[in-house]
């Protein structure tokens, strides 16, 4: 079966508001707003440019009300605005990107020698989590997540890292199985790379998988505020995987700038797309610090892998927890036409009172 690469969800698919108030009717669960739910700490701004607050109550009785009140104060009317706000930003997000930035891009290598290059630096950035919400930041090339890199079992790959930080930083390569003096953790394996010097990792992928990178000093900080990123290392036998015409790396982190999805909170976060009857392959990552158990609706996940080894017996869920460090691997048969929802379901990460935040995406089957 022939596989599109889907390394951004960037797509020439456009989501009309009538077509989605049509087949968010198909989406059951969280209502007509919930219906598109796109891509982790702290409060996150909403639609509106309010700030979601993670675990605040919804509703309240109202002094002498004979029907509840929304806890902040606002009527229904106002917390039925906020909601639809944010699915109708979600909604232009999909036709055009609603922040600038985008993270988690394939980085193609170059080749000497028979060797695959590729080369990082390590910067200060500032980055859009949502319209407005500009955030200091750290990324591999300017990005976050860093960019994709992506080789081929047995491949020899050198990857060449430049300090730009006004602190020291090291590459550990998380699931990748190399000699001891590549495994990037400082003063055990190697130095710390300084500010302003480079390091050169270089060694054979001798397991295939969804892996991933980031930082190992200063890691807390590092790590959540944007030194990440994802490894693939496709398996020598391509057979030897489930065929898929779709390939999505879903990256979750939720420290210092927010419960993000691929570097973005809803409503910025990219939907996951598909046409009917194509077999989605989506590979979970989480670099950040709690866990997010990813539910999504109409359809069930066939988990096949973790960490990078397939399992013995594949089984399938509708909710799949991701604890930090670890990385699933799902295959999800498109059969439902419509706009499903699909999200962290620790309830404090994705929706309050003024709408949907944080680690919220849809699968959107045409």
């Amino acid at each position: 079966m022939h596989m599109k690469q889907e390394q951004d969800t960037e797509t020439g698919q456009r989501i009309s508001r009538r077509r989605f108030l049509n087949t968010a009717a198909v989406a059951s669960g969280l209502g007509i707003s919930a219906a598109v739910v796109g891509s982790a700490c702290s409060s996150s701004k909403s639609a509106t440019g309010a700030t979601a607050e993670a675990g605040s109550p919804t509703m309240a009785m109202g002094a002498g009300a004979s029907t509840p009140t929304p806890a902040g104060g606002m009527t229904w009317q106002e917390m039925d605005a906020m909601h639809k706000n944010g699915v109708e930003d979600y909604l232009a997000n999909t036709k055009a990107p609603i922040t600038k930035g985008k993270g988690n891009q394939l980085l193609t290598p170059r080749v000497e020698n028979g060797v695959k290059v590729f080369d990082l630096t390590v910067d200060e950035v500032e980055w859009e989590t949502l319209p407005g919400k500009i955030q200091k930041a750290v990324g591999y090339n300017g990005t976050l997540p860093g960019p994709i890199l992506r080789a081929t079992e047995g491949d020899q790959v050198r990857i060449n890292v430049k300090n730009n930080l006004k602190e020291s930083t090291v590459v550990h390569w998380h699931g990748v199985i190399v000699p001891n003096a590549m495994d990037g953790v400082p003063y055990v394996t190697q130095e710390p790379i300084t500010p302003g010097s480079s390091h050169v990792y270089e060694f054979t992928l001798r397991n295939s998988g969804t892996h991933m990178y980031h930082s190992h000093h200063n890691s807390l900080n590092q790590v959540n505020r944007g030194l990440l990123g994802a490894f693939i290392v496709d398996p020598k036998d391509p057979s030897s995987y489930p065929a898929h015409d779709r390939d999505y790396v879903v990256v979750l982190n939720d420290l210092f700038l927010g419960f993000t999805i691929n570097g973005k909170e809803f409503p910025a976060t990219d939907a996951l797309v598909a046409n009917k009857g194509e077999r989605v392959l989506v590979r979970f990552m989480n670099e950040g610090t709690m866990h997010h158990p990813m539910h999504l609706h109409g359809m069930p996940m066939e988990v096949f892998a973790v960490d990078g080894w397939k399992l013995p017996q594949p089984y399938k869920c509708d909710t799949l927890d991701c604890p930090p460090g670890n990385r699933y691997d799902v295959i999800i048969e498109a059969t439902e036409p419509g706009i499903w929802a699909f999200h962290c379901h620790v309830l404090s990460h994705v929706e309050g009172e003024k709408g949907m935040f944080g680690m919220v995406m849809a699968l959107v089957v045409t």
